[in-house]
């Protein structure tokens, strides 16, 4: 691939991002930037290092014999709870073959039911122990995701699981856990998209293009927490706990979206203009008791400049022509 849209950068943080202090960010510099294949050296021994690099390996270290950190609940706590954990570390290029990994997923396992939900179970006076009815299609779908980015794409408990994710879809074309009468929840049809870009049958399915068509309508529209989410557009956070900027981006972009639709174009010039004079892009928000600490807020931020680097390579070096969403599986 042509490297065209490096010429729209400020400055280049490629040779910052492939210094050793962090293997993970290296490996997926390596492999997303710069199209070295898996079995290139520096490949192997960048994804090799990653459970090594320190805030890794203290996170893995926590991690309870039965494949669960904190609490069997694998909610709570919230933000740095199993679930949490697993979004994270589904991000740095780690796999199931890492037997720690394996051990998380077969624990997330347990907690899917027979029509392919993940649900929690809590403790209900006088009844005990019981299953909750009402899944949510968002913390479903970031299970799903880090499944598949895991290797459990093929699974048939995973196809199960996308499977009941995209029947649930409202008629509005977004997803929701709430009452159907009020507006669709846009971190839910984020974390939706998030999933079909990562697997083809699901990319294909006519539930995505309309998902994608809203989410690419309300893309820099202000007023957002109408549609259940607590930060702007124009917030760059990491790990992408809330909905996200740069990871629709990045969704739209696999999914098909070109900046031809002007609120793509928007979303493009405002993330280049908040690259800094050294190339990268700094971290404006992390939650609070993230799994690990991502860097401090307010300066540049290796994890927050992969990220963009990787959504607006996508968008500038394809040819645009795609004029919405809609057509992406015409």
């Amino acid at each position: 691939m042509p490297d065209s849209w490096r010429a729209r950068l400020r400055a280049d943080p490629i040779p910052w991002l492939l210094e050793l202090e962090n293997p993970a960010i290296r490996y997926l510099t390596l492999r997303n930037l710069l199209d070295r294949p898996a079995d290139d050296a520096d490949v192997v021994t960048a994804q090799g290092a990653i459970p090594c690099y320190p805030p890794i390996a203290e996170l893995l270290a926590s991690q309870q014999p039965d494949g669960y950190w904190v609490k069997r609940d694998y909610y709570l706590p919230k933000h740095n709870g199993t679930f949490w954990v697993l979004c994270a570390l589904g991000d740095v290029g780690l796999t199931a073959e890492h037997p720690q990994i394996q051990k998380s997923c077969e624990f997330m396992f347990t907690f899917q039911r027979e029509q392919g939900p993940f649900c929690r179970r809590r403790r209900v006076s006088g009844r005990g122990i019981v299953w909750d009815t009402n899944p949510g299609p968002c913390t479903h779908a970031r299970i799903v995701r880090f499944l598949i980015q895991f290797g459990y794409g093929d699974d048939p408990r995973v196809r199960a699981a996308i499977d009941w994710l995209l029947a649930a879809q409202r008629g509005d074309g977004m997803w929701d856990c709430g009452r159907p009468t009020r507006p669709g929840c846009l971190r839910a049809t984020h974390d939706v998209l998030r999933v079909a870009a990562l697997d083809p049958e699901a990319a294909a399915h006519p539930a995505v293009a309309r998902g994608a068509s809203v989410v690419c309508d309300l893309l820099m529209e202000s007023g957002m927490s109408r549609y259940h989410v607590g930060i702007s557009w124009t917030t760059l956070q990491w790990p992408p706990f809330d909905h996200s900027l740069v990871s629709t981006l990045d969704s739209l972009a696999r999914l098909g979206c070109t900046a031809n639709h002007p609120k793509m174009a928007h979303a493009v010039d405002w993330m280049l203009n908040r690259q800094l004079a050294d190339g990268s892009w700094p971290l404006d928000e992390t939650s609070d008791r993230p799994p690990f600490d991502p860097g401090p807020t307010g300066q540049p931020n290796k994890w927050v400049t992969l990220e963009t680097l990787q959504a607006l390579r996508l968008l500038l070096d394809r040819p645009q022509i795609k004029e919405s969403p809609e057509q992406v599986n015409q």
